[in-house]
């Protein structure tokens, strides 16, 4: 950034560094200075200045602990990104419009369209066979009380078998009494929001991340705070500044195979970002929809594991491993939230389905679920080597991505002269649908629109797909390029 080489101020002021910092932060106002982006060296700063390097030093010391900017240890000084971001142009309404479509599911694929941007199972892999068995042997076994109203917290023997499985599978040690079932993951931070929040209320999320996300904490009233993230998982220099200078309820995270970027939260930021939740005083929302789908390399667990404080709130959804339409979850939360969780649990919905919840616990109780997941790495596993091959070829054309070791998706870096909507639009006319990075977002203004995730989770047409999405990346490079013309 060289504008802030000819920042304005006194060199007689005492003491200097202040003079400085003004100058900076002036800059920082008038957005010469983006948020996110990085300060100058503090060697190259000082030496454009004529002022010494323990000056800049301390102006970059000073602007951090106003909140301007944070430091990251060999990387250098950024400016805080701002906590409020709104869509700002009429030229962004189209993709404000797009955004919404992929939020509220509204987006509608035709029986003609290849899907690369949906994020649920085929249906050729639903486990329907070991499915129909359980719900046989409930009919069977329950007649027609397997129709009868369950408590709302959910059926009791299904919440003890998943008391022992979460045990046995994630590694979490919890009582039947730390868990409320759901309908599915959409209703559990539903519940959450309405257990933890209150009007005005602060809550920070990963960015990008799941969709849904915004609707479902700020109709409860929250502020939200986006948080980026990196390639080892989010930004934990912003997650403490927020949480010292914010006073969050909680953040929302996936830290296994996270949505869209598939990024996994490295093991000190685990342990960290633990320390950071009991030092200040918030919880930590953990959706776990695909630590199961470990498909290169040893498998991770979920978070929750690790939480010996009582921090983590953990969220688990059957839908996107088994069948979209279960849409039954679970909520492991710690003991003193539980009375709380329960209440927001009754007030949103009086009963769960009976039935499916028995069905489930015979499914469980019979290992079908086990089975399912086995099945499911060896076929995903499959796809994601299609895919990668594809994307790798897509390098030409300046084309990165993130490390895939699991999940249901790719994501890609575009080169700064192409957009996502780019690749979108050309892709749509040839009848293939995919995720513009910029949906995943919490408004397209927030310049994030150099990013694209292909989902191979259920498109039977994957090979045909990827090869057009491969055309429209070069035409769209094409255009955009002055130099080289790709053939």
């Amino acid at each position: 950034m060289n504008e802030i080489v000819s920042i304005q101020f006194d060199k007689n002021a005492k003491p200097l560094y202040k003079s400085i910092a003004r100058g900076i932060k002036k800059k920082i106002e008038d957005q010469t200075i983006k948020g996110g982006s990085r300060l100058p060296a503090v060697r190259h700063l000082a030496k454009n200045l004529g002022v010494n390097i323990s000056t800049v030093v301390a102006a970059y010391k000073s602007l951090e602990e106003d909140g301007l900017v944070y430091t990251k240890p060999g990387s250098g000084t950024y400016c805080m990104p701002s906590p409020a971001q709104t869509a700002q142009s009429d030229e962004e309404a189209s993709e404000l419009f797009l955004r919404e479509e992929f939020e509220s599911g509204r987006l509608i694929v035709s029986g003609d369209m290849i899907n690369l941007a949906g994020n649920s199972p085929s249906a050729g892999v639903f486990p329907v066979s070991d499915f129909k068995k359980a719900v046989n042997e409930v009919l069977d076994t329950d007649g027609g009380y397997a129709f009868s109203y369950q408590e709302s917290e959910g059926y009791r023997p299904l919440r003890e078998i998943l008391s022992e499985f979460s045990k046995s599978h994630y590694g979490i040690d919890c009582s039947a009494d730390e868990i409320l079932v759901t309908s599915g993951a959409q209703q559990a931070l539903d519940v959450i929001s309405k257990a933890l929040i209150k009007h005005g209320d602060t809550v920070m999320a990963e960015l990008p991340s799941y969709t849904g996300i915004r609707s479902v904490f700020t109709i409860h009233g929250a502020k939200m705070l986006g948080i980026p993230v990196e390639h080892d998982g989010i930004d934990l220099n912003i997650t403490e500044y927020y949480a010292k200078n914010c006073r969050p309820k909680f953040l929302y995270i996936m830290p296994v195979y996270q949505t869209p970027t598939g990024v996994c939260l490295s093991a000190e930021k685990r342990r960290r970002l633990i320390e950071l939740a009991e030092k200040y005083d918030f919880y930590i929302v953990e959706d776990d929809l695909f630590s199961d789908l470990n498909l290169v390399g040893e498998r991770l667990f979920p978070l929750k594991k690790e939480d010996t404080c009582g921090r983590v709130i953990y969220v688990k959804s059957f839908s996107k491993l088994m069948m979209p339409g279960i849409r039954t979850g679970f909520i492991i939360t710690p003991k003193k939230l539980f009375e709380n969780m329960a209440k927001a649990k009754y007030a949103t919905d009086l009963s769960g389905s009976g039935f499916i919840q028995r069905a489930l616990a015979v499914y469980f109780k019979n290992g079908f679920w086990n089975k399912n997941i086995e099945g499911l790495v060896g076929y995903y596993r499959k796809r994601l080597e299609i895919t990668l091959r594809a994307v790798n070829s897509f390098k030409r054309y300046g084309i990165g991505h993130a490390e895939v070791k699991g999940g249901f998706g790719v994501w890609l870096n575009l080169p700064s002269n192409v957009t996502d909507m780019d690749i979108y639009y050309k892709c749509k006319q040839r009848k293939v649908i995919v995720a513009p990075g910029s949906s995943f977002y919490l408004t397209p203004a927030a310049g994030y629109q150099h990013h694209l995730r292909l989902s191979f989770a259920s498109s039977e047409r994957l090979t045909d797909g990827l090869k057009i999405v491969g055309e429209c990346i070069k035409s769209a490079v094409n255009e955009t390029s002055t130099h080289t013309i790709f053939i």
